[in-house]
């Protein structure tokens, strides 16, 4: 795992800045934690319109019926020296929020990472992540029991030497999702060269 700046914590509200230095050590944690070892398409699409931003509540569950995830959610921060935390190798199936950020329905680009595979699992909680269409649902549950509904606006991949920091985490206006997952091609030390990154706007809330 690579190292990062020191950012500081959510309890200071400086959701920019600690997203920021959170961002190159996410996608590391995602290049050393990611090594190579059925569809639903029944979801209905969602108009690709902002919504109001929702209160702080800590995310619990992710379902995107598109690609068939219905995943338990857990969390990643940094560690004393301000490194990102690896998502668990032992968890596959679950997703993890980075929880220096805002989350899911706030203002700004709440982010989380989950693994494609690993070396015990070929085919993990975002393995195909890298397939999801403009417009496609993303469900996050909320412990407040509310759910924060995204579109997706676009997936791209980036290299992980060419991460663009700012495109992924900058200040925004509205309430966005990131997903990133690894992807790209495998290198000699059997790891993933680039990061998948699912770009989402907050549409709704349910209750």
């Amino acid at each position: 795992m690579a190292e990062a700046p020191l950012a500081r914590r959510r309890g200071g509200r400086a959701h920019r800045a600690a997203a920021l230095a959170g961002a190159a050590a996410l996608a590391a944690a995602l290049a050393t934690g990611c090594a190579s070892g059925t569809k639903d398409h029944g979801a209905a699409r969602v108009a690709a319109t902002a919504a109001t931003v929702m209160p702080a509540s800590v995310p619990d569950r992710l379902s995107i019926p598109d690609i068939g995830v219905d995943a338990e959610l857990g969390t990643v921060g940094l560690d004393a020296q301000g490194v990102m935390q690896t998502p668990p190798m032992d968890q596959p199936m679950r997703a993890d929020w980075y929880k220096e950020g805002p989350t899911p329905g706030e203002k700004g680009p709440a982010a989380i990472a989950g693994h494609m595979d690993t070396p015990d699992v070929p085919k993990a909680v975002f393995y195909d992540l890298k397939d999801l269409k403009k417009n496609e649902q993303v469900k996050v549950h909320r412990e407040d029991g509310s759910t924060a509904v995204f579109a997706v606006d676009e997936v791209d991949t980036f290299k992980k030497d060419k991460f663009p920091t700012d495109k992924v985490y900058g200040k925004t206006d509205k309430a966005e999702l990131r997903l990133i997952t690894c992807g790209g091609e495998l290198t000699a030390s059997r790891h993933w060269d680039s990061n998948v990154v699912v770009f989402a706007h907050l549409t709704g809330k349910a209750w």
